[in-house]
């Protein structure tokens, strides 16, 4: 064989390599985005079904009796400081407490958390289930002072890494507002967790209820890259809503589950547009009977 056959010989085989390379990268660009939405949305599915365990715990605490074996019919919430902080609330205080009711607890009043965290001291929820598999928390250690403990020996989640949903506070001194089992259906109660402000693209309160999505993203949890968050609702249904604005309301008109709809309580028989923008903060809470502020957020 001659130099020149020899030649166009190994031409032609790295023609051949560079064809079947960009083919595997065109066939890679295509089954990786899949793959990847395959597993973001079997994520989605589990995110869902621990919403609905944390469902079935808050049922469960709301049926708990009292010495005259009558239940109470409230959702979990720890002291609430009427006087000096009547509509603010607090997060992750006192975690290495026997209890959050001892009077020597370092359990702050409205720490939200803290309310949370009764659902694990009953047993009625276990550590994992407030762990949305699209974030890379963990399921709390339950170690006080590096020694495993039980549940029902701490008092609250040790930190922010180890909870991954928001919970309606359940402190506010808005008239008519309490946390109980006969809310009203959409009323939200626990979601994946609230991005807050801090983040470079998260502001609870900058996009409008009629926003573009990209506006809307700036709203919507961190947990599952912007895109939206599954809701837990007052009768039980799990809903993975694309807006914030999917609280209480009517059509596309509802409240922004990650907002207090004012600044203070509002007079009694008062009701805001529910599309408000609305009012973020740790000194603020639900300023309406159906106002659903779902705190902590992943700033905390």
């Amino acid at each position: 064989m001659s130099a020149s056959v020899r030649s166009r010989a190994r031409a032609f085989s790295l023609v051949e390599l560079l064809v079947v390379v960009a083919i595997v990268a065109i066939l890679l660009s295509i089954f990786i985005p899949y793959v990847a939405k395959i597993r973001e949305s079997d994520r989605r599915i589990h995110c869902a079904d621990n919403l609905r365990a944390v469902m079935q715990g808050f049922r469960e605490y709301a049926s708990l009796k009292d010495a005259k074996g009558v239940a109470s019919h409230s959702y979990p919430s720890v002291f609430y400081d009427k006087d000096h902080n009547p509509n603010g609330y607090v997060a992750y205080t006192g975690a290495d407490s026997a209890s959050p009711f001892a009077k020597d607890t370092k359990v702050r009043p409205n720490d939200v958390t803290a309310s949370l965290w009764l659902l694990v001291r009953q047993g009625f929820v276990a550590p994992n289930r407030f762990i949305c598999p699209s974030t890379n928390n963990s399921a709390d250690p339950l170690l006080t002072n590096g020694v495993a403990v039980r549940a029902d020996q701490r008092s609250n989640f040790t930190d922010g890494s180890h909870l991954s949903y928001s919970y309606a506070s359940p402190f506010s001194s808005a008239d008519g507002y309490k946390m109980q089992d006969t809310q009203v259906a959409d009323f939200a109660l626990l979601a994946d967790k609230n991005p807050g402000v801090a983040g470079k693209n998260d502001s609870v309160t900058r996009p409008a209820f009629d926003a573009g999505p990209f506006d809307l993203a700036m709203a919507n949890s961190n947990n599952h890259r912007k895109v939206g968050q599954n809701v837990l609702y007052a009768d039980g249904h799990v809903s993975f809503q694309t807006t914030p604005y999917c609280g209480v309301g009517k059509a596309d008109r509802r409240d922004n589950i990650y907002t207090a709809l004012a600044p203070i309580p509002l007079s009694p028989g008062q009701r805001p547009p529910v599309e408000s923008n609305g009012y973020y903060g740790r000194d603020i809470g639900p300023s309406w009977t159906n106002d659903s502020y779902l705190v902590p957020t992943d700033d905390e």
